[in-house]
């Protein structure tokens, strides 16, 4: 039992890598004007973007970061920099403030794309390991649709 509770804490990880890719859709509409740069679709574009960038870099060192430290600080590290990332795009009071938070956010994505089905795999006997390393991948299409359902409902009201 211990082993799916530590499972569903890395998978959640994945839910955040699914809602975060997926809910800048649903504010697209609203923090271009409220940023300053609602006529620039560059800006607007590099807005949406921009986690994938930090995305890049973060799945290139993360497994050789993750041999160096271990995974479980690798995972840390991206739980610390999803926080950051939600506190600098909540707190952007200009662009650049906002893509920083985002590629922050792309960081943490990165992280946890990579490491997080590593460790559930590592700590997962063997005969659960599919059933819990799946459970993230569960998580990332959980992430997507809760992301979805909050656009939904944002863009309805």
């Amino acid at each position: 039992m211990f082993k799916y509770f530590i499972a569903g804490i890395v998978a959640l990880g994945g839910l955040l890598l699914g809602f975060d890719g997926a809910v800048i859709a649903g504010a697209e509409p609203f923090y271009p004007t409220t940023l300053g740069f609602a006529d620039d679709p560059f800006m607007i574009g590099l807005s949406v973007g921009s986690i994938t960038l930090g995305a890049i870099f973060a799945t290139l060192v993360a497994g050789p970061l993750g041999d160096k430290i271990g995974r479980k600080p690798v995972l840390i590290a991206s739980a610390v920099l999803f926080a950051l990332s939600a506190a600098g795009v909540a707190l952007a009071d200009g662009f650049t403030l906002f893509i920083i938070g985002r590629v922050l956010g792309g960081l943490g994505v990165g992280l946890a794309l990579v490491m997080s089905p590593i460790y559930i795999g590592e700590i997962a006997p063997p005969h659960l390991r599919g059933r819990l390393v799946s459970f993230y991948q569960l998580n990332i299409v959980v992430g997507l649709s809760a992301a979805f359902f909050t656009n939904y409902f944002i863009l309805k009201g």
